[in-house]
């Protein structure tokens, strides 16, 4: 079982990333200054290994989005999406951007990440020295999405992080700031007006950095929402490039805020199934979860220096993970998405 340490004021320390679990957020999520292949690499062709986002999701009873922005070096994302649970409907935003055009900050305690083009701007203030992270969001309408505007506020307080720092061999590896926190604020979407209080709505994040190989896959399930009890429930499981899973994963389960560690976990996927369902499994049954796929999504990308083949649904979550002091937590009613992800660049 992972031990929860206490973060370090630097992440990586004499060219060295501090792989780990921690209770907090680090002030300088330095990455970029490890040397993480067998050969001493320049700056600037560590930078270009460096994939580097951050990432939310984030919803009430009724809708769901997923905003991020991504940059792989050799391309940058910027990406909202929006699903209408009750009506089954999918909006959604993307420009694909050269690496130069967004930056990641070093930290979560005061800073910014925003894309601003073309009449669109995304924004994202990590203010967590003051217990909150803002999401600006101005859109224009296009085929596939509204006008969108305004603003939610993550509030921190009283959430616990879920800090990693994971090894993909001895020297290389990944770093994510993972969490579950309460939101308000309000969008306005076409002509509806979007409303978000800590008494129905929820946010999970991901800061992330990571020298990934050249091939990046992983198996990803995240979801959120309120339990019987009225409790806000969020839980991450994914199956990485970890080189140790028993010891370096970012399994998960937050529950009002409080943070309960779970192991490594597998995917199976039973596409005979109708509807399609991903079952996530571990070995001693601390985890029993089905992500039941309620709607879709593909990208796929065949160039000379990049190709994707990416899967990411949204779906509902039925099962359970046991938490603190082996308390059966059941998900179902549940909301999220999954990856199946291939990146190769």
């Amino acid at each position: 079982m992972r031990e929860i340490l206490e973060p370090p004021t630097s992440l990586v320390q004499d060219g060295r990333a501090l792989f780990g679990t921690y209770a907090g957020p680090i002030a300088d999520v330095n990455l970029i200054d490890a040397q993480p292949f067998a050969l001493p690499l320049p700056r600037a062709l560590r930078a270009l290994r460096l994939k580097e986002w951050q990432a939310f999701q984030f919803g009430n009873g009724r809708y769901f989005f997923v905003v991020a922005l991504f940059n792989a070096k050799v391309l940058a994302l910027a990406q909202l999406k929006v699903y209408d649970r009750e009506r089954r409907s999918k909006h959604v935003f993307e420009r694909k951007l050269p690496g130069w055009a967004l930056t990641a900050p070093r930290n979560l305690l005061c800073s910014e990440m925003r894309y601003e083009g073309g009449g669109a701007s995304l924004r994202f203030l990590n203010r967590l020295a003051e217990d909150r992270i803002t999401i600006e969001l101005d859109l224009p309408q296009t085929e596939d999405m509204p006008r969108l505007s305004g603003a939610v506020t993550a509030l921190a307080a009283g959430c616990e992080p879920e800090v990693v720092c994971i090894p993909f061999s001895a020297k290389r590896g990944m770093y994510s700031h993972k969490g579950c926190l309460a939101l308000e604020g309000e969008l306005r979407l076409g002509d509806e007006t979007l409303r978000f209080s800590p008494a129905d709505s929820f946010l999970l994040m991901d800061d992330h950095k990571g020298y990934y190989a050249h091939v990046m896959r992983w198996d990803w399930v995240t979801g959120g929402g309120f339990d019987p009890r009225g409790r806000r429930i969020g839980f991450n499981l994914t199956r990485n490039a970890s080189s140790d899973p028993n010891h370096y994963n970012e399994n998960c389960v937050w529950i009002d805020g409080r943070l309960h560690l779970l192991p490594p976990v597998t995917f199976t996927r039973r596409p005979e199934l109708e509807p399609e369902v991903w079952e996530i499994r571990d070995e001693a049954g601390e985890v029993e979860v089905d992500f039941v796929i309620e709607l879709d999504g593909h990208v796929r990308v065949n160039a000379v220096v990049v190709e994707s083949r990416y899967r990411g649904p949204f779906g509902r979550v039925r099962g359970y993970v046991r938490g603190v002091e082996g308390e059966r937590v059941e998900l179902d009613g549940l909301f999220g998405m999954g990856e199946d992800f291939y990146l190769r660049c």
